[in-house]
């Protein structure tokens, strides 16, 4: 992760191009983020978000997907998104990754 203070080191394990199609989410995706878009209330947005996890077929990474994409500050969806094994950690902001493997948009990685 380039834009980072410690930028980290990893290898890339599993990348996904389209991951609403690769979650099984493509048909519902656009509609899922309108209503999440609507909800103003924060606990009824997570019981909505872990609904659509829990059908995909990939929780975590669909997790990811929606952390990234369902916020009100994600102007430009990301689609694209790889799952990386750290051998060293990238910071994240105030404080460091703690998991060994994550997802990650690719934009934010600079070599794959």
């Amino acid at each position: 992760m380039h834009r980072r203070k410690n930028k980290g080191i990893g290898i890339v394990l599993e990348k996904i191009e389209d991951m609403p199609k690769e979650l099984n989410m493509e048909g519902t995706l656009e509609s899922a983020m309108q209503v999440l878009s609507q909800i103003t209330d924060y606990n009824e947005k997570r019981i909505f978000r872990e609904a659509l996890v829990k059908q995909s077929a990939n929780p975590d990474a669909a997790a990811v997907f929606l952390m990234y994409n369902a916020q009100g500050w994600c102007k430009k969806p990301k689609y694209t998104f790889a799952r990386v094994r750290w051998f060293k950690k990238p910071s994240a902001y105030e404080s460091n990754i703690k998991e060994e493997e994550n997802w990650c948009p690719e934009d934010w990685l600079k070599k794959l």
